[in-house]
């Protein structure tokens, strides 16, 4: 049962890598989709390089602005953290105050 199983496992991984390597040929063969390349603007209109441009600047800020958001995340998180540590003293302190009064 398990050779039959194997079986199919490396015959369904011959299949990805044929379609795989099937794809990066046609790929290689049809270099009609380089021409988006980005810093291969000359000779194109403005509207083009335009959308490049912007393109690239949302592409370059991205990074800075997920890890900016995760900093920012993390920070809060700390400071809730940290609040509710100082309301848990404080109740603590209270209770303890409450007990030595009423003792």
């Amino acid at each position: 049962m398990s050779v039959r199983r194997s079986a199919n496992i490396s015959g369904a991984i011959g299949r990805v890598t044929s379609f795989v390597s099937a794809l990066l040929v046609g790929l290689m063969l049809s270099p009609g989709f380089a021409t988006a390349c980005s810093v291969c603007t000359a000779g194109r209109d403005e509207e083009n390089a335009a959308a490049f441009l912007i393109s690239t600047i949302f592409m370059s800020l991205l990074p800075l602005i997920a890890l900016g958001t995760l900093l920012y995340v993390i920070r809060r998180r700390y400071q809730r953290l940290e609040a509710d540590v100082a309301s848990r003293r404080e109740s603590e302190t209270k209770v303890g105050a409450s007990l030595a009064s009423g003792a």
